[in-house]
């Protein structure tokens, strides 16, 4: 009899569903164990829970609000990155001097940051995620846009030293726009990682002041309605794949643009 031979793009579908499957079973089986919908609910009761929240406006105002706000901190860093990546790329000493900070930024753990913030800004919480995001996910900018001004080609650094490497015109016309795409590839890298950063600043600062994804899976495990709590997370990382998939589409490009310039 004839084996069906699979490539290796069916095998990958075939195995990711399998495992999809396997999820399924594992959370069955915890639900057979604990045997109480109100403290972890059935696959079909999260379900049903799940199409009711589609229809729930203020869910989506919560993703809005969410999005928003790291989108707002996205757009902060990304400045800053582009500032001061720009002034260490040019400069050694500046980039050394800038080191020690853009290590204590990257260790500090994000809950202690969280608290620190909101302790000073309890009156801005909105402005206070957008600082605690931006400061997470400004390290990574800041090296992508450093990466890219130390990666521009030797050929094209002794062209720009023949003409003023310092000088305006060779910042403008030629080094950002050389070094721009790795800033754009660690904007695409932040992403993910800043929308986790405001849902967990949401739900540790736990008040009514500030609204978003976080504060209502904070709402729910305080009224203790586990159902819709688990639904709402189901939601979030279904969104959260679509985003990571449209994310990792257009890095493939990014990269591959990358790639041919370097050649």
């Amino acid at each position: 009899m004839k084996k069906i031979q699979l490539s290796e793009t069916n095998k990958r579908i075939l195995y990711e569903s399998l495992g999809v499957l396997f999820i399924f079973l594992i959370w069955e089986i915890i639900a057979l164990c604990v045997n109480s919908n109100s403290l972890f609910p059935d696959i079909p009761t999260l379900f049903l829970t799940f199409g009711s929240l589609l229809i729930d406006g203020s869910v989506w105002l919560g993703f809005l609000e969410s999005f928003g706000r790291t989108f707002g901190a996205l757009f902060v860093s990304f400045i800053l990155a582009l500032i001061l990546g720009l002034m260490s790329g040019l400069n050694n000493r500046f980039r050394y001097f800038l080191k020690p900070l853009i290590e204590v930024l990257k260790l500090i753990p994000t809950p202690c940051i969280v608290f620190l913030i909101f302790l000073y800004m309890l009156k801005l919480p909105n402005t206070g995620s957008i600082i605690i995001t931006s400061i997470i996910v400004f390290p990574i900018l800041y090296e992508s846009f450093v990466t890219g001004i130390t990666n521009i080609p030797e050929s094209v650094k002794m062209s720009l030293r023949l003409e003023g490497y310092h000088k305006p015109k060779s910042i403008f016309n030629v080094i950002i726009p050389q070094a721009f795409p790795y800033l754009l590839l660690g904007v695409l890298n932040s992403v993910g990682l800043g929308i986790k950063v405001s849902i967990v600043s949401e739900i540790l600062l736990g008040t009514n002041s500030i609204w978003g994804i976080g504060r209502l899976i904070y709402s729910y495990q305080v009224l203790s309605d586990y159902t819709k709590m688990f639904s709402i997370i189901l939601l979030v990382i279904i969104i959260f794949l679509i985003i990571d998939i449209f994310l990792k589409l257009i890095k493939m490009a990014l990269k591959k643009h990358l790639n041919n310039e370097k050649n």
